[in-house]
């Protein structure tokens, strides 16, 4: 490298400050060159009170294997991917419309109500779950207006009542009742069952017989489970939907264990009205949070306890930026955006004390573009394995917060920068969330020593190969942000 490029190079190094101290001297030189005439945007002033205990943290991470059960369980680079990011939950479905089916019953007799069973592969694959440090939560069943789909969701050979279109609920019970009868044998501590999965599509929001039906099938399956293993916990993803919230405690003597409900932000596909990106982020902090069409968290938290006196734990039990994939999925999944949504809907879910939260689905890939451009679900690519950048916001929070951990003041002077604080193993945590496309420099006061160490993701590095920038801040310099960002600030201890 010629002389004058080196010596320019290294005092340009020097300008920047710490923000690069991990580049050698060409790349500060290509960087600053990069950046033209450098505007580094307004002043953000973070201010962190660590002697301020504002709650204490019960969140952990978790994600949904849907038809990926398969290739996942048979892939220990897959399964580490789950286990860095310190996965704490992994839902699945005992149904599955396609190849393959993780259906341990083969055949069930109607009139005997017995099935025939093989269960290699569900305890190959939650033992796999328990490997990585994770646990269970199983879904049982569809329910559909189309009873013939819904046919597709239970085990062949099982009737369908032509009257609800549900499985008769005393044959229902003993199969569902049947996992965790297995489960107790095999010594395993398998807590968490739904049973049925997104239900209001079959009794919508007004057919009130339809949802008796439904809370029928639901009591004797409870009752039955229950019987084998008094233990367990639990629920319906639908329970904090205002309709059946308050039909349960009316009409239902039936408790369930924990609040569940999904939270998808977006329902259309481009050009049949997506919400621009602004309001996309805004419905990340409120929708299934607050009260809207659905009881928010603490309205639900709290009318259950009102009526019953128990205060129950909260998950959301799947979830994404969009759940719309007709024309193919939003294309804002796995870019800047899509981890700036993930950041959002997680800092509010430790603010409001969730238990658990699990992102729709690890992976998917090129097999999945449509005429949206967008590429599935997933927070990892299925064809190469890596990671895009929602994964890194869960690694990020998930190897560095645990429950227990206490939660600490922290406020931003600007509504476009959002902050949470919190200890854990003795450090602090500042997680920084730039939720405006647009330059800005963020000074943090922590009451901590200088340096900082920084994990950060941002535009500067183009989505498709998205990875993680770290770094030294000394804090009397700015955090440099040039856009959507999600940065991970901790005090060297």
């Amino acid at each position: 490298m010629p002389r004058w490029i080196v010596l320019c190079s290294s005092i340009l190094l020097v300008l920047c400050g710490s923000q690069i101290v991990e580049s050698g001297p060409f790349q500060a030189y290509v960087y600053l060159l990069s950046q033209g005439s450098i505007d580094y945007g307004p002043k953000v002033d973070v201010k962190v009170n660590i002697s301020q205990v504002i709650g204490i943290n019960n969140l952990s991470l978790g994600l949904q294997l849907d038809w990926e059960w398969k290739s996942w369980l048979d892939s220990p680079a897959r399964r580490d991917l789950a286990k860095n990011a310190n996965l704490k939950i992994i839902r699945f479905f005992d149904f599955r419309s396609t190849t393959p089916r993780l259906m341990p019953c083969t055949q069930w007799d109607e009139a005997l109500q017995v099935g025939t069973w093989n269960w290699i592969s569900v305890d190959s694959f939650v033992q796999a779950i328990f490997d990585i440090g994770a646990e269970p939560l199983i879904c049982f069943g569809w329910p559909m207006v189309n009873s013939t789909k819904t046919q597709n969701t239970i085990p062949p050979g099982m009737a369908i009542d032509t009257t609800t279109q549900l499985p008769y609920p005393d044959s229902y019970a003993k199969y569902c009742a049947e996992w965790v009868k297995h489960f107790k044998q095999r010594g395993w501590t398998v807590r968490f069952y739904e049973i049925f999965n997104e239900p209001f599509g079959y009794f919508d929001s007004t057919n009130l017989t339809k949802l008796a039906y439904l809370m029928n099938v639901w009591n004797v399956c409870a009752t039955a489970m229950r019987t084998e293993n008094p233990t367990i916990l639990i629920s319906s993803d639908c329970i904090t939907s205002k309709t059946v919230l308050n039909y349960w405690l009316a009409n239902n003597p039936e408790n369930v264990d924990f609040l569940s409900f999904h939270k998808y932000d977006c329902w259309a596909t481009e050009g049949t009205g997506y919400f621009d990106d602004t309001e996309l982020l805004l419905r990340a902090e409120r929708v299934g949070f607050e009260t809207t069409w659905t009881f928010g968290v603490d309205d639900a938290r709290q009318i259950w306890f009102n009526s019953r006196h128990v205060v129950l734990p909260v998950i959301c039990s799947e979830s994404n930026l969009n759940s719309a994939y007709q024309d193919g999925t939003d294309p804002r999944i796995q870019k800047t955006v899509g981890a700036i949504w993930t950041a959002l809907v997680l800092r509010e879910a430790i603010l409001k004390g969730l238990s658990y939260y699990i992102y729709y689905n690890f992976y998917s890939g090129c097999i999945d573009v449509g005429k949206s451009g967008g590429i599935g679900f997933g927070m990892i690519d299925f064809d190469t394995d890596r990671p895009w950048y929602p994964y890194y916001v869960y690694q990020m929070i998930g190897k560095n917060l645990a429950p227990g951990d206490e939660i600490v003041e922290s406020t931003s002077d600007s509504n476009d920068v959002r902050t949470l604080a919190w200890i854990h193993d003795r450090t602090l945590n500042l997680l920084v969330i730039s939720k405006v496309d647009n330059r800005k420099q963020v000074y943090v006061s922590a009451g901590t020593r200088d340096d900082m160490r920084v994990t950060k993701i941002d535009n500067n590095i183009p989505w498709e190969k998205a990875s993680l920038q770290t770094y030294l801040l000394n804090t009397t310099e700015p955090l440099i942000i040039s856009g959507y960002a999600v940065a991970l600030l901790q005090a060297i201890q």
